[in-house]
């Protein structure tokens, strides 16, 4: 289905490039919008005072040279230049009720867009050090990046989910070393447990699932490198376990820190910076002109006893996500504590001949909330909340729905009180509430006879259309912002309108369904589901 929005870029587009020859060798962006006001139209575009710098005019004569070149066009009732330059139409008033139509003839088409053409994105997130279980934090950010490769699945990219997990460094050795010790303790025999080494019930339980044998005296190191390997195993299934089982995330990928240096990437991904004059030796060290990307200054990457530091394996991920797999761009999600890291992801890939190919988004704290206080109810982990532990407290769907409530860049107290209500006061119940009374409705109406067809008078039809057309634009704004927290305020403005317009017009009047009345609510059931879909919040048809 080619939406109003789609049909008048494409035409305001065409009128550009026959009307200006910088047009031509550089297409603008055509945007255009649904005014939440009316008296600005119903559908308006600002291409005009985008182009005045451009082509050297005032925003006003280079807006009636559009219009009058973009002629009439169908469903199109009046077209309007105002101060200082906005091209505002007005759909002719029998184009709206041809709409319900057009959606549920688009079907599970509908709302998709085309601006990826394709491209292959890597969709990095959560990505957590396997030393511990999945807190809250990751829990933000594993709804969000998961969401956000839905949408973009939708626009036309295809998306690839990535779980990168650095299993090689300092912290494999500390767990390792933690659960050694937990076992010996746990077998009666004394040994020292510092405050550096991981807490909480998980370690005890690796421990347990190890069997290792009773040594009289601490282990050895060659104890400790002895166990890694299954340690990190164990950790990783447990990780997959929870993303999947518990908060239906599902990987295309588990990728290990270790590969980069088993397959030798690090080796090649150093040997292109070489071949490229980025890599020089001083003092008994391998250096990186980090400074030729932005950096203050350059960074070793291979230390004088020929270990490498922490940049190597993220230079290396780069040349293989790149060079050898060839995705066209990543979209990575971090902590906020990261934000040092983003230069360097950025310089590693310009280094390797890949710039601007790199997106990060920081993702900041989240903070339990109950009766005004924070709260700190984990048993597992020692520290911290563990993801596992929020979903079976509120449910999945309302975890999914509050996370993403929230913009990535935002500090959120998760409100555990409003997460447990079951009324209308809880945003995923009145959403949810809004599809099963939809499918209520439909319910009823299919033992109904069909009524004489007429016409939706009441404004509340057309406002309601209005809502179902803008999910086209929302799938290709989010697709391109990452700005996934507009998802549930559209969920539920949505379920909002559609309350407003069922109150107002009867689906089922004097024992006869009206059919245009009927296809409005089935295009909005259609919507409504698509959009929970695309959070991976469930629609269900009785509550």
């Amino acid at each position: 289905m080619t939406t109003m929005t789609q049909q008048l870029q494409k035409r305001l587009m065409a009128a550009a490039v026959e009307l200006f020859e910088e047009c031509r060798t550089s297409p603008p962006t055509v945007r255009v919008e649904m005014p939440s006001d009316p008296k600005f139209g119903d559908y308006s575009t600002n291409l005009a005072m985008q182009l005045a710098p451009i082509v050297k005019d005032g925003p006003m004569r280079i807006a009636e040279k559009l219009k009058a070149t973009m002629g009439t066009m169908p469903g199109i009732a009046t077209v309007d230049v105002v101060p200082p330059g906005f091209i505002n139409f007005r759909v002719d008033a029998a184009w709206w009720p041809a709409q319900p139509t057009a959606i549920l003839k688009a079907a599970k088409d509908f709302g998709a867009v085309n601006i990826g053409q394709g491209q292959r994105v890597i969709v990095e997130f959560v990505s957590a050090n396997p030393t511990g279980p999945i807190h809250v934090g990751n829990g933000r950010a594993a709804f969000i990046g998961d969401t956000l490769a839905n949408v973009m699945e939708q626009a036309g990219y295809k998306p690839f989910r990535e779980f990168y997990v650095n299993n090689a460094g300092n912290q494999i050795d500390i767990l390792a070393d933690s659960v050694v010790r937990r076992a010996f303790q746990l077998q009666g025999v004394k040994v020292d447990y510092p405050d550096e080494l991981y807490q909480g019930e998980y370690v005890k339980d690796i421990a347990k699932r190890l069997h290792l044998k009773q040594y009289k005296v601490r282990p050895p190191q060659e104890l400790r490198e002895r166990i890694k390997g299954r340690v990190v195993d164990l950790m990783v299934a447990e990780l997959q376990r929870v993303m999947e089982k518990k908060a239906g995330v599902k990987y295309a990928r588990w990728f290990r820190e270790t590969e980069l240096y088993e397959k030798q990437k690090v080796v090649k991904a150093l040997d292109v910076l070489r071949k490229k004059g980025l890599l020089y030796e001083q003092d008994g060290a391998t250096w990186f002109k980090t400074t030729q990307f932005g950096d203050d200054k350059d960074r070793v990457v291979v230390k004088s006893d020929k270990s490498y530091t922490y940049i190597v394996p993220d230079i290396a991920l780069r040349w293989d996500r790149f060079a050898q797999r060839r995705f066209d761009r990543e979209v990575i999600l971090l902590g906020a504590d990261h934000h040092s890291y983003v230069s360097r992801l950025k310089a590693a890939s310009a280094a390797i001949g890949h710039p601007g190919k790199i997106e990060v988004i920081l993702i900041q704290l989240v903070r339990l909330i109950s009766h005004g206080q924070e709260v700190k109810m984990s048993k597992r982990a020692g520290t911290y909340v563990t993801l596992e532990e929020l979903i079976d407290e509120v449910g999945l769907d309302v975890a999914r729905f509050f996370f993403l409530m929230h913009a990535a860049n935002t500090h959120m107290d998760f409100d555990l009180d409003l997460a447990k209500e079951k009324t209308d006061k809880n945003p995923v119940f009145y959403v949810q509430y809004a599809h099963a009374r939809i499918c209520s409705i439909l319910k009823k109406a299919k033992a109904a006879p069909l009524g004489s067809q007429q016409p939706l008078a009441d404004p509340s039809a057309v406002t309601l259309v209005k809502e179902l057309l803008r999910l086209p634009e929302l799938i290709e704004e989010v697709a391109v912002s990452y700005d996934v927290h507009k998802l549930p305020f559209y969920a539920m403005r949505l379920a909002e309108t559609f309350h407003v317009f069922y109150s107002r017009v009867r689906v089922i009047d004097q024992g006869a369904v009206n059919p245009a009345a009927l296809e409005l609510v089935q295009a909005t059931k259609l919507v409504l589901a698509k959009t929970l879909k695309l959070m991976g919040v469930t629609a269900p048809e009785k509550m």
